[in-house]
C-alpha cells in the first residue's frame, strides 16, 4: 500500500444530469378543451405559486416547537391563599 487513495470514478462523484434521467410523465394533462399556450402558462405559473406557498407554510409550521396536549390543557396554578380573617372562606379545595 503506497499511502495514496485511488481516484473516485467520475460517475460516483458527479450528480446526475437531466440527460441521465428517464423521461417522466407530464405534470399537467389537458382532459377537455383546447387551451392556448398562454392559458397553459398561466395555469402553470399559478400552480407553481400555490406550491411555493404550501412549501413555505410547511417549513414555517415544522420549525415551531410542538407542545403536547397535556401541556396545552394544563391550567395555571392557583395563587397562594394568604392568612387573614375571612381568607379561607373562599377555599374550595
Amino acid at each position: 500500500m503506497s499511502g495514496r487513495h485511488a481516484a473516485a470514478s467520475p460517475d460516483a462523484t458527479e450528480p446526475p444530469t437531466d440527460a441521465d434521467e428517464q423521461p417522466s410523465a407530464p405534470l399537467l394533462r389537458v382532459v377537455a378543451g383546447d387551451p392556448t399556450p398562454d392559458e397553459l402558462a398561466a395555469v402553470t405559473a399559478l400552480l407553481a405559486v400555490v406550491e411555493a406557498g404550501r412549501a413555505e407554510a410547511s417549513a414555517t409550521t415544522s420549525s415551531r416547537p410542538t407542545t403536547s396536549a397535556w401541556t396545552r390543557s394544563a391550567r395555571a396554578p392557583r395563587p397562594a391563599i394568604a392568612a387573614g380573617e375571612g381568607r379561607w372562606r373562599g377555599f374550595a379545595g
